[in-house]
């Protein structure tokens, strides 16, 4: 027996009204319409157009218009104003909504089905269905520094039925390591790098350092005291310190978890720019990164993609292997330059290459990068248009009946 206490997730008493008429009726028309079903794309909460999702939706829009391909996002957010003049958005929370969640066949994300619904919502019709939807995981960086939970793990009835990737490097990593067939794996490049004119972004002058460092499951509960006197606090504060010592000619950005923010003083931030959301999405202000500091972010892969130097400041190695884990070994990264426990000597290194990569490292891109051509979209697409559904429903039903048989007769 269990009592949970949930905070506000926007689901209200007249969304669960439209949710069961909707439900009503999609289930009727997918009885008596099964073909032609539209698929639903959507990013973080349904609460941003910012990266893969995003740019695949606008390739669609340009290319495949009459295709029935649904952004989802909800009606306050700030990127709204970026899918002004595109066809087939849906609000978040709308009947339309609720409908294309039970009509749809597909759902096509760099999240989890569960951002495509109200978060934490577990109860009721609907969030059964959305739980059980074929999905097409677009991810958000390529792997390597961070393990993924257990339900992307291949055998999982929670795996996407595809998971794109970038590179041979990185489909052994998901066949070796997570269980999936080449085939349920397929290198596309991401969707989000078709945002990328590589060629162009050469050319742009790059005058900021970014400091964008992940945050530690083991800090979500603690409090602010306990949070300003833990290793990640301090080693971060100090790594801030050390690159306002070298005065080099670059505006410093600091952009971390929400009670990273909080807890940096004014005099710890002096000529620093604690970058927000409503500041400007990543992506964008990625263009005028010089050099990237950080410690065990995907964001680095997007960083040696865009060929921007990269400092990995890996204070805490041993227990985020411990309790985190990576898939690669974190002593032989193969592009960047380790801090090794003292960040001014790296940064200084990183100024005297005059804030680019160095020759080997421009050699070897092409190992971790397959394409950079921004035709990632076009190669989804046809990976989506291939996809067996019928074949993938079935298996998943046989699934699920062999859980609950083994469920049974476990009592």
């Amino acid at each position: 027996f269990v009592i949970s206490y949930r905070s506000d997730n926007g689901m209200t008493k007249s969304k669960r009204f439209r949710q069961f008429w909707a439900y009503f009726l999609a289930t009727i028309m997918n009885t008596m319409f099964p073909m032609n079903r539209p698929m639903i794309v959507y990013e973080k909460l349904s609460d941003r157009a910012q990266e893969s999702g995003y740019a695949y939706f606008k390739y669609m829009n340009k290319y495949h218009a009459k295709e029935p391909v649904y952004f989802l996002i909800k009606l306050d957010s700030p990127d709204i104003d970026k899918l002004y003049g595109l066809k087939n958005i849906v609000v978040h929370g709308s009947f339309k909504h609720f409908y294309l969640l039970i009509r749809s066949k597909l759902f096509i994300s760099s999240e989890t089905p569960g951002h495509a619904y109200f978060w934490r919502e577990n109860m009721g019709l609907i969030a059964n269905v959305v739980r059980t939807k074929p999905y097409v995981f677009l991810q958000h960086g390529v792997l390597g520094f961070k393990k993924l939970d257990n339900l992307f793990y291949g055998d999982r009835l929670t795996a996407p039925v595809r998971l794109i990737t970038s590179s041979q490097f990185e489909q052994d990593i998901v066949t070796k390591q997570l269980g999936y067939l080449a085939s349920r794996a397929p290198i596309t490049g991401l969707a989000r790098w078709d945002l990328i004119d590589l060629p162009k972004e050469r050319m742009n002058v790059r005058d900021k350092i970014l400091f964008f460092y992940t945050w530690r499951p083991w800090l979500d509960d603690v409090d602010d005291e306990t949070f300003v006197q833990s290793e990640y606090f301090l080693a971060i504060k100090k790594s801030i310190k050390e690159i306002c010592k070298l005065s080099f000619d670059k505006k410093i950005i600091v952009m971390m978890h929400p009670k990273m923010h909080a807890a940096l003083n004014s005099s710890d931030m002096l000529n620093i720019k604690l970058w927000t959301d409503n500041d400007g999405p990543l992506n964008e202000l990625m263009s005028s990164v010089a050099l990237l500091v950080t410690d065990y972010s995907s964001l680095s892969w997007e960083a040696y993609y865009r060929e921007i130097p990269v400092v990995f400041n890996m204070f805490d190695k041993e227990r985020y292997e411990k309790e985190v884990g990576s898939y690669i070994n974190l002593n032989e990264i193969p592009f960047g330059i380790n801090s090794s426990g003292d960040l001014s000597v790296a940064l200084t290194k990183a100024e005297e290459q005059n804030f680019h990569l160095r020759p080997e490292e421009l050699l070897n891109k092409s190992k971790y990068f397959a394409y950079e051509d921004q035709g990632a979209s076009e190669r989804i697409h046809e990976v989506v248009q291939n996809i067996d559904l019928k074949s993938i429903n079935r298996d998943k039903r046989r699934s699920m009946r062999q859980a609950i048989l083994r469920l049974i007769r476990s009592k």
